[in-house]
Formats: structure tokens, C-alpha cells, sequence
């Protein structure tokens, strides 16, 4: 479409222009019949309606509606972006560096993803199992789909499941000599290059759960662009496919265990739109939580809250702000 657009600009436009300015240094056209052709309110009318269907238009941006009043959040970061529209809503420190916590996850999901079909089995070690917290109630052994551990990750925010996928994928790399040796070192190292590759450079992550949260952290504008990234792609599509359901059952292949994984987003059922949300919690990066809505017109806005004393309550006013602050164009 945009090359026939082109031919047909060079061949209206561009055309007509050299052969008058062949025909000026050629003949007795002068200037003036030049400025006089260009005058000609048909042809003005013809450049212009080239030109707007050759350029792109831009979407309509929200609104601010008149007093739609202060929001008053503690949390040390905090954004809203239309990310449709490239359009911030309302940013607090969203350049500043703060362990993620367990949104930690959403990255390791990805990496998984990005070498694994979620129909691949895994086995369960001992040694993800040691790893703090018990969310998921894995056991040694079992044997589970990428599937069901992506769902006991990203609903239950099992370190367990993320251990046992981490181990998984970094198995398939480490033999290569551009990977230090050690499964869960390669996926760790992976999560670092999928971030530089696509010029995250102000976060660096540790380990695939999020517990590391001091060598681990992101800025709320890097972590919003990776998040943007994995909804442009179909590759993740998983993902969003199992942070908008509240819960999943699964059942070990094996036959050791059945699962009820319950997910830690508690607005299902408060706002509607839902397109998936992830809790995270350390001492130290305390409470964030990411929610993405879709909006009635087919936008879709990030809402992040990091370092947070009461991240529901704080997310909650966040999105009920920004609905009360912004009027959103209508289509």
C-alpha cells in the first residue's frame, strides 16, 4: 500500500514538477507560470487529498477533564500509560531503579517462551523446591507442562515454579560456550540480553523469582516498554492467556500431585477490562503490582505501582483516578 502511495505522489507530483523545470530552462516558461500552475486550486486539492492518505494519522488523545483533582499516592514509583497512544497519563520517579520483586516473573515467562512450547514437560528438582516460599505446593518429582508452572509463576507467584523453569531452559543452552555453566546462571544471563536487546539498559536482574532484591531492579519506564513489547507479540500470547483467568488446575503427568492455582490479582470482578496483573513483595522493594486495562475503545493502559505500604489500595486509586481525570476520545 505505502509503495503504490509513493508511485502515485512521484507520478502526480514529482513528474509534472520536472518537466516544468525542464520546460523553464528550455523554453520561454518563466516563473511566474510556474508559480501560477502551482496556484491552480485543483491541483492544491489534488497534493492535499495525496497527502492525506499517504501520511499516517495520528491518534486522538485523552483529555483532562476540569477539576479532575490531585492524586495523592505514596507508593515511590508510579505510572499510567497509554500505551497504545505513547500517551503518559500521570509518572512519579519512573526513572528511578527499584527491585521488582516478583514482576520479576513476567521477564522469566518470557524467556521460557522464547525457548520452550508450553506443552514441553518438566520435571520438578529438589533444588527449586528449596527455594524460599512454598506458593504452589510443588513437590519433588512431578512432572508438569511449561504450561502449568507458567501458570503457578505468574497466578500463585510460585519462586518454585520459576526455579524449576529456569532450570529447564537454561539446561537446553548451557552446554553452548557463550553461557557460563550452571542452568539457572544461563537463564539468568538470557533475561540480562533480552533487556539490552531491546535497549532496556537501566535494569539488570539476578535470578528468575524476583528474591534478589538488591543486585535485581528496573525503572518503571523499562519495565512498561518490556511489558508493551510482550502484548505487541504473539510469541507471549500465554501469558496474557493465563493472567486473565482467577484460577487453573493441574495435574502432575505423573501422577504425584493436583494443583489449584489461585490468582493473587484481586480486581477481577472490580474492573472490568482486565488484560492481566502481577503482585510482587520483598522487604525490600515492598509492594508493587502491575495491572493492564483495556479501555472501550480499544486502548489499553498500564497502570504500575513499586514500593508501595498498601499496593491494592494505592492501585485501586490510581485506576480510579485516572477514569476520573481523563476522558478518553471517542471513536
Amino acid at each position: 500500500m505505502k509503495s503504490t502511495l509513493n508511485a502515485i505522489i512521484a507520478f502526480f507530483v514529482v513528474m509534472p514538477l520536472l518537466l516544468i523545470s525542464y520546460q523553464l530552462g528550455t523554453s520561454s516558461l518563466t516563473k511566474t507560470d510556474l508559480k501560477n500552475y502551482l496556484d491552480q486550486p485543483a491541483l492544491r486539492t489534488s497534493l492535499t487529498a495525496i497527502a492525506k492518505t499517504s501520511l499516517p494519522k495520528k491518534p486522538s488523545l485523552p483529555e483532562k477533564r476540569p477539576g479532575g483533582g490531585d492524586l495523592a499516592i505514596e507508593a515511590a514509583v508510579v505510572l499510567a500509560w497509554d500505551f497504545k497512544r505513547d500517551f503518559y497519563l500521570t509518572t512519579k520517579n519512573i526513572d528511578q531503579a527499584r527491585p521488582l520483586a516478583s514482576l520479576t516473573k513476567l521477564i522469566t515467562a518470557a524467556v521460557v517462551l522464547d525457548y520452550a512450547s508450553p506443552n514441553e514437560t518438566v520435571t520438578v528438582s529438589k533444588t527449586a523446591i528449596e527455594n524460599e516460599g512454598d506458593q504452589g505446593g510443588l513437590i519433588t518429582g512431578e512432572t508438569l507442562t511449561v504450561r502449568d508452572l507458567l501458570a503457578a509463576a505468574l497466578l500463585e507467584s510460585s519462586n518454585d515454579a520459576a526455579y524449576s523453569l529456569a532450570e529447564y531452559v537454561g539446561a537446553k543452552l548451557e552446554t553452548n560456550k557463550d553461557y557460563p555453566a550452571g542452568p539457572v546462571r544461563v537463564f539468568v544471563k538470557l533475561m540480562n540480553e533480552k533487556f539490552n536487546n531491546l535497549g532496556l539498559t537501566s535494569s539488570n536482574f539476578a535470578d528468575p523469582a524476583g528474591l534478589e532484591d538488591i543486585k535485581s531492579f528496573s525503572t518503571a519506564k523499562d519495565f512498561s516498554q518490556f511489558i508493551k513489547h510482550l502484548r505487541a507479540s504473539a510469541r507471549y500470547t500465554e501469558i496474557w492467556n493465563l493472567l486473565k483467568i482467577t484460577d487453573y488446575q493441574a495435574a502432575a503427568l505423573n501422577g504425584l500431585a493436583i494443583h489449584y492455582f489461585k490468582n493473587t490479582n484481586p480486581f477481577f470482578g472490580e474492573f472490568s477490562g482486565i488484560i492481566g496483573g502481577k503482585t510482587g513483595y520483598t522487604e525490600n522493594a515492598l509492594g508493587n503490582m502491575l495491572l493492564i486495562l483495556a479501555d472501550p475503545d480499544g486502548s489499553e493502559i498500564l497502570y504500575l505501582v513499586l514500593g508501595s505500604m498498601d499496593r491494592f489500595e494505592e492501585m485501586k486509586q490510581l485506576v480510579n483516578w485516572t477514569g476520573a481525570s481523563w476522558v478518553w476520545p471517542t471513536k
